[in-house]
């Protein structure tokens, strides 16, 4: 075994799995020595001394820990935008597609050159929105710039902007090239490194406290995993075993009969393991990760709120609609009824008791609306129960960890090894 696994590794084939995971840990490398690299012009000491009183508090800080990999020694680095605006424009465009069916004929039958016209239409609204967010970022920080002049502020918004398109070539070369899903890497890798620099795990004080969050924790992976696997199955028939069931319905002698119940069982078995899959996350982590980067941006603009409101009932409110509503919104776009229907109609394959074409479609669409609103109640009761669990211990453990990016840690790590399992199979044990 020792002997096959290091033969598999020293191979230098084209497009060897090998070399995707060799050119992912590369992406990762320069993404991380990109956030060690501190942005000229700012006062550094200052700004995480100040920012450090505010930890998680604070509505910026949160999205430079989710997006940017803040930690160590530099606050701010030319990668601080992170990969926000390459999200925000995928969002934008997405809606667009949902709206013009110009955009929507691209991405479903245009094929690659569609796609990749999609793609450099999210490169340049990236752009905008970068050029934008450094803008709203430097008039939040310019108290601490040690210089205020325009010079200082464009060569600042320069570096920002320049770093979020290296990220987002970076992420893209994760997509073409690499293992996962660039985007996805990119925020697990900020995720992993923070827990890290926080020292979430410290094994000195081991107590009984600290063994019950630890279970705590994992159960709510469990509970977080469930969310990503569960999925309806529906029962599908070709038509072929149709016309045959059909013919043996019609038979009224009981041989006849005895005869069709044992084909029946055979083919429901069939129909079973055949069934067309509808998983309750189609969507995965993005409306967590969408969702994630939008509300830290609302609850800042809140404070403005008269004293009797209770803002964090607010922004939890809002968060929740949040997910539920991208949950729904990727799944109805990226999982058209109408299209599933009509691949099905031209491969002869039919719903069970459901004729082809629109009664088809229309079947679909119904549990797929339902199933897309059940997959954002389930991570919006996780989302509950974990603050409630919280105010139960109300531990140091629980208190450091952010159950949205468990959330977003668990669901890559889940489609990394899956992936990963793809790529090796039937590659190491051969």
């Amino acid at each position: 075994m020792l002997e096959s696994i290091i033969k598999t590794f020293s191979k230098k084939e084209k497009n060897h799995p090998n070399q995707k995971v060799l050119l992912t840990l590369f992406v990762i490398f320069l993404y991380r020595f990109g956030n060690a690299i501190p942005l000229s012009g700012i006062d550094q000491d200052a700004l995480k001394q100040s920012f450090g009183q505010l930890d998680n508090r604070n509505a910026i800080m949160q999205i430079i820990n989710m997006y940017s990999g803040a930690g160590g020694n530099t606050l701010l680095s030319p990668f601080s935008l992170g990969i926000i605006p390459f999200i925000n424009a995928s969002i934008l465009i997405d809606l667009l597609t949902a709206l013009f069916p110009s955009l929507e004929k691209l991405q479903s039958e245009e094929g690659e050159i569609g796609r990749r016209k999609l793609l450099l239409y999210k490169k340049l609204v990236s752009l905008v929105f970068a050029i934008g967010q450094s803008a709203l970022l430097i008039f939040y920080l310019k108290s601490y710039f040690y210089s205020s002049t325009f010079v200082t502020f464009f060569l600042t918004g320069l570096q920002l902007v320049t770093g979020s398109m290296i990220i987002v070539w970076l992420s893209n070369i994760v997509d073409n090239k690499g293992v996962g899903n660039g985007t996805s890497i990119i925020i697990f890798t900020n995720i992993l490194v923070g827990l890290i620099t926080k020292n979430f795990l410290n094994f000195e004080n081991i107590n009984s406290g600290f063994i019950s969050e630890i279970l705590v924790i994992l159960f709510l992976i469990l509970l977080i995993s469930i969310s990503q696997l569960s999925a309806v199955t529906i029962q599908v028939v070709s038509a072929r075993q149709l016309t045959f069931l059909n013919a043996q319905n019609d038979k009224n002698n009981s041989l006849a009969t005895e005869s069709a119940d044992e084909d029946d069982n055979s083919f429901l078995g069939q129909i079973k393991n055949n069934g067309l899959i509808i998983k309750l996350n189609q969507a995965g982590i993005f409306p967590i990760i969408i969702a994630s980067n939008l509300v830290p941006f609302l609850s800042y603009f809140m404070q403005i709120l008269p004293q009797g409101f209770n803002i964090s009932y607010i922004n939890n409110l809002i968060y929740y609609l949040l997910i539920i509503g991208f949950n729904y919104f990727y799944t109805i776009v990226f999982w058209d009824p109408d299209k599933i229907a009509e691949q099905l109609r031209k491969s002869s394959v039919s719903l069970v008791n459901i004729t082809p074409g629109k009664d088809t479609a229309i079947h679909l669409e119904k549990i797929v609306r339902v199933t897309s609103l059940l997959g954002g109640l389930f991570l919006c009761i996780i989302l509950v129960l974990y603050d409630f669990i919280k105010q139960i211990i109300n531990g140091p453990l629980l208190n450091q960890l952010n159950i949205s990016s468990l959330i977003i840690l668990v669901g890559v790590a889940y489609d990394l090894q899956r992936v990963i399992r793809g790529l090796y199979k039937n590659l190491v044990f051969t």
